[in-house]
């Protein structure tokens, strides 16, 4: 009976030992299919990454939204089967291509999907009831569109005596390597230009090229490189003027056209000395520049001493000997420029303008025009920065040179100005940097770079461009 049972108990552990082999055995081999499945998932997980990115670049190309998909999807293929060669590790594709979706953008920004899908190869699965493993990844990526206007300094103090003569050449030369950056034709990104000096240039001849406003986008590059190639210096420096018309620019694009991304790139080598305004000089009445630095003994037609009374033309250009006589015995200053758009008085009261006893009129004094320059550029740049969602502007600047670190002004003329009045520290507020002294966390933080002569122009405008084109990946 003893035996019997001996017996009948090494037939059972055979039996358990046999069924646990063949246990063992169907979960090793499942976890060699499921390992494979796992790595074949990684490598595609790999490849419609990189295709969505690789699509957000290819979109940026093309003279229409068709060629643009085009190029994108392409863009997308390539990418993908460079990074999940045919037949990895025995898997195919479902479809035998990845899914690329890429829409029409809205409101400027296009949004990428990429979906793969793949079946693993199964080598031991089959025999516990699984005929194949597939397996899924989707990517999405989004690129913005850009609609940029930049701003150019062309005043007299970037050429001799000033500067050498290979300086304003090189401003140029770095800007059109700027330009070279963005994307042109139909469905590109927008760009225009405003060449500034004495006043802010309203004529293609002159340093001014308009944005483009319709659903079709894009800009010319040859007409952007070529009026920037025509730029000369001389004049003064009419930054807020130059400042409002590029933000004009990009306004007068449609709301329902403008993009994501809306930027001004502002350049310049001094701070603001230039009132753009409607003037009243006897019983005349003009538009022009009014220049808050002309020493007294060069005044036009012997006004009062301290009296800003040179004026110029309304144009980027200097007029310093009589080109508009009717600048002569301007009393008082207007309370706005001549579009009644930008304000003298300083929008958060960091400047305060002198006034006739209780008249509530703007005396016409050199410290006042100079204050008013300065108010005007950083109140416009304040209005820029305060649109609401996408219509808020981004504002970068760049600025050359020694004299952004000096107060260029004699302290006899303002009485009160101090370090907080370079030019430097008057372009960080107009980009509302973060070390800014009027730094505004609820609007677009931009950036300043800052070139200390002319062998740094093409670094600095470049560290400007990769700041943008990362907001548009």
């Amino acid at each position: 009976m003893k035996a019997l049972i001996k017996k009948k108990s090494k037939g059972q552990v055979l039996v358990l030992v046999a069924v646990s082999l063949v246990v063992l055995l169907a979960l090793t081999a499942l976890a060699i299919d499921v390992g494979i499945a796992y790595t074949v998932q990684s490598k595609l997980n790999s490849a419609v990454d990189g295709a969505a990115i690789a699509a957000s670049r290819g979109v940026k190309q093309g003279s229409s939204l068709g060629e643009r998909k085009a190029n994108g999807r392409a863009a997308a293929l390539r990418f993908f089967a460079a990074n999940f060669p045919a037949n990895f590790m025995g898997s195919v594709l479902t479809s035998g291509t990845p899914t690329i979706d890429i829409p029409d953008p809205v409101n400027g920004t296009w949004t990428i999907t990429v979906n793969g899908r793949a079946r693993a190869p199964i080598f031991f699965a089959r025999a516990v009831g699984w005929p194949s493993l597939t397996v899924k990844a989707l990517a999405e990526s989004k690129v913005r569109d850009l609609d940029l206007v930049i701003v150019l300094d062309c005043s007299g103090s970037l050429g001799p005596p000033t500067s050498s003569s290979s300086t304003f050449p090189s401003l140029k030369q770095a800007a059109i390597n700027f330009i070279n950056r963005f994307s042109d034709g139909n469905g590109g990104d927008r760009i225009g230009v405003v060449a500034f000096a004495s006043g802010a240039a309203s004529a293609s001849w002159d340093g001014y090229v308009a944005i483009n406003t319709d659903g079709t986008r894009g800009f010319d590059k040859s007409t952007v490189i070529n009026a920037i190639n025509a730029l000369t210096v001389g004049g003064s420096t009419a930054s807020g003027e130059s400042m409002r018309k590029a933000k004009a620019e990009l306004d007068r694009v449609p709301v329902q056209y403008r993009s994501s991304l809306r930027v001004i790139v502002f350049f310049s080598d001094g701070a603001p000395n230039d009132v753009a305004g409607s003037f009243s000089s006897g019983h005349n009445n003009f538009i022009g520049t009014l220049y808050s630095e002309t020493p007294d003994s060069l005044t036009v037609c012997g006004g009062a001493t301290g009296r800003a009374d040179r004026t110029f033309h309304y144009d980027r250009r200097n007029y310093p000997d009589g080109g508009d006589t009717h600048g002569c015995n301007i009393t008082y200053l207007p309370s706005t420029d001549y579009t009644g758009t930008v304000a003298l008085e300083s929008y958060n009261g960091r400047r305060t303008l002198k006034y006739e006893g209780n008249s509530g009129r703007i005396e016409n004094t050199k410290c006042n025009v100079n204050r008013a320059a300065r108010n005007m550029v950083e109140n416009t740049a304040n209005s820029a920065r305060s649109g609401f969602g996408n219509d808020a502007i981004t504002v970068y600047t760049l600025g050359l040179g020694y004299r952004l670190r000096t107060l260029e002004i004699p302290s006899s003329m303002c009485p009160g100005y101090g370090n907080e009045e370079w030019g430097e520290n008057i372009l960080k507020r107009l980009a509302n940097t973060a070390d800014s002294d009027t730094h505004n966390s609820s609007q677009p933080t931009g950036m300043y770079v800052f070139a200390s002569d002319e062998t740094q122009l093409d670094a600095a405008f470049q560290t400007i461009a990769n700041q943008i084109l990362r907001l548009t990946k």
